[in-house]
């Protein structure tokens, strides 16, 4: 009787822990769309140049958040299947996937720690060089890329030694009530850097937990006909009969004797 409360209890944290992984599945599916379609990355990436590596990066990041979000989904429907289900192969499937989830959400982690200073680095690269290039040369399309980045970013140009450049006044509207758009960018990153961190290492939380639980229910759901009536009976099975304590009688003692 413990044992089926373990299970049961098992069962149930199995399930909560799907509905908060469909939670994170969805915080990530708008952290993806905000890195792919968000105006300041979309600003600098259409700014960058063609031999930029945020271009790369960027696409990188979005397949990465839109796997992760597609295996997550799946892997809520596989875990809350077998459950349901008590399927020991179900369940092994979802300890498996609970388990490449882990080393790509991990993977995931690394990557940030490795490289945010390297994608940091080249969205700032960006912006400098435009600015840089507008100031030596005003050309008519670059001064105009420049001025709508300006407006995406709701930011007005570069501030050195406390004094803003008198050429940065005409390349804005309110240039006085702005920011430096070194800062605006270097605080947006550093926003979507710590809202990710969080739903991965969260995430990560779950799938540790998720681990644990389907193992647990691999090895408990062969063991649970003990104690659960679950399944399907077999009458010939129920009707056979251990030969060691019953040995087979022949037929012929079975027919009635002739009087």
């Amino acid at each position: 009787m413990e044992q089926q409360v373990w299970v049961r209890l098992a069962k149930s944290l199995l399930l909560v822990s799907c509905l908060f992984m469909m939670l994170l599945c969805l915080a990530t599916c708008i952290l993806t769309v905000m890195t792919g379609l968000g105006g300041h990355f979309t600003a600098m990436k259409t700014n960058a140049p063609p031999d930029s590596p945020l271009r790369g990066k960027h696409s990188a990041m979005v397949l990465y958040g839109s796997g992760v979000s597609a295996l997550l989904l799946l892997l809520i429907l596989l875990s809350s299947i077998s459950v349901l289900r008590e399927s020991r192969h179900l369940m092994a499937s979802t300890f498996l996937g609970f388990g490449c989830m882990f080393c790509i959400l991990t993977t995931g982690v690394t990557w940030i720690q490795d490289s945010q200073q390297q994608v940091d680095t080249s969205l700032l690269d960006v912006y400098d060089g435009l600015y840089e290039q507008v100031l030596r040369d005003p050309l008519h399309v670059h001064r105009e890329q420049l001025q709508i980045m300006h407006e995406t970013l709701q930011c007005c140009g570069k501030f050195r030694d406390g004094l803003p450049r008198t050429e940065v006044h005409s390349l804005c509207k309110n240039a006085e009530e702005r920011q430096d758009c070194v800062v605006v960018i270097s605080k947006v990153l550093q926003t979507h850097w710590t809202l990710v961190q969080v739903v991965l290492l969260v995430s990560l939380g779950f799938i540790v937990q998720g681990m644990f639980l389907s193992s647990f229910l691999y090895f408990s759901f062969p063991r649970g006909a003990n104690w659960v009536r679950r399944g399907e009976y077999s009458l010939k099975n129920a009707l056979e009969l251990r030969s060691d304590l019953n040995p087979d009688i022949p037929l012929a003692r079975l027919l009635p004797r002739a009087e």
